[in-house]
């Protein structure tokens, strides 16, 4: 063994897993610069530490001592986003270009599904496939909703969950593009029909990532308390996630029943009541994610914060007098 290997490795694994040497440091419960001595090659673990590092980077003690082929360790590891993603990135654009050529020469284009479409299409599909490439790509995580820095992560397991997701995403929009492409672009005389899969979209959209978050909980997460907190959270979104839809529900349902048009008085009055309760629910989720993030799972005897009943009574109220405006 080279004198510097094991301090070679030990940065270089650190570096791959995504980790600070704060986050070393304090897996271990050790000081940083006792880290940092170690990647400078001026002192080295005990063989405790060295144990822990290695389970810590998911490599054989004998790897980090460069005793093991290193380059083929990381092969095997490495996790890749694939191509199939833009596989679905180009149907949809087929079907958004084959709505515009047919809706066109049967004039019965709408600039309303047209631009459904493309926010299914490129702010959706192409623009989170190309954030979660350069996120895995990277090992650049901070960005996306719900990573916490203070958290300690297993980085595979999270690229692993990243793909996971970004093909869930890829396939559902693919099929609802497809979907809105045939009902507007065939003349079906159900445009009415594109409230409720916009809807319905959403909700399979969240519960699609929830589903998988939920699944991968015990593998993304190394510590128990960090477990149950996010296990303790998922219900919350997804109660957040129906208040949404059952808002938009009734919107596109008021709308329908009493023909409001567009641009009108009480269009913009049900909007601005729809408004204010997705405002409140927001409100109640970040207070209930806070409290949740501060829980110490030790004691079980949780209990939901007050703000966050509050927040949800008032959104009812809203959407009650969406209803009768």
């Amino acid at each position: 063994m080279n004198k510097n290997q094991l301090a070679e490795n030990i940065m270089y694994y650190r570096k791959k897993k995504g980790l600070s040497q704060e986050k070393v440091a304090e897996y271990l419960n050790i000081s940083r610069q006792a880290v940092t001595k170690w990647e400078a090659d001026t002192s080295r673990p005990t063989s405790d530490n060295l144990i822990r590092l290695a389970q810590l980077f998911e490599v054989e003690v004998d790897t980090l001592l460069g005793n093991g082929e290193r380059e083929k360790s990381s092969i095997q590891e490495e996790v890749s986003i694939g191509k199939m993603p833009y596989v679905f990135i180009g149907i949809s654009a087929l079907c958004i270009l084959g709505y515009i050529i047919i809706s066109a020469l049967t004039d019965i284009f709408s600039i309303g599904t047209l631009i459904c479409m493309f926010i299914l299409c490129v702010p959706i599909q192409l623009f989170l496939h190309i954030y979660f490439s350069h996120a895995i790509k990277n090992n650049s995580f901070s960005g996306i909703a719900g990573f916490d820095d203070k958290i300690e992560y297993n980085i595979c397991e999270v690229k692993k969950l990243l793909i996971q997701i970004d093909l869930h995403i890829e396939i559902l929009s693919t099929v609802y593009v497809f979907l809105l492409c045939v009902i507007n672009g065939t003349n079906l005389e159900m445009k009415w029909f594109n409230g409720i899969l916009i809807v319905v979209y959403i909700l399979n959209f969240v519960t699609d990532i929830e589903m998988s978050n939920y699944k991968m909980i015990n593998k993304i997460y190394r510590r128990e308390d960090d477990k149950k907190r996010a296990k303790r959270s998922i219900p919350v979104t997804v109660i957040y996630t129906l208040i949404l839809c059952v808002g938009m529900g009734i919107t596109g349902m008021v709308f329908e029943v009493k023909g409001i048009g567009n641009n009108t008085l009480p269009a913009m009055k049900i909007c601005g009541l729809l408004l204010l309760g997705i405002m409140s629910a927001t409100i109640g989720l970040l207070f209930e994610n806070t409290k949740i993030q501060k829980w110490n799972p030790a004691d079980t005897n949780y209990k939901t914060n007050k703000a966050s009943i509050i927040s949800l009574f008032i959104c009812v109220i809203m959407y009650g007098l969406m209803c009768v405006v």
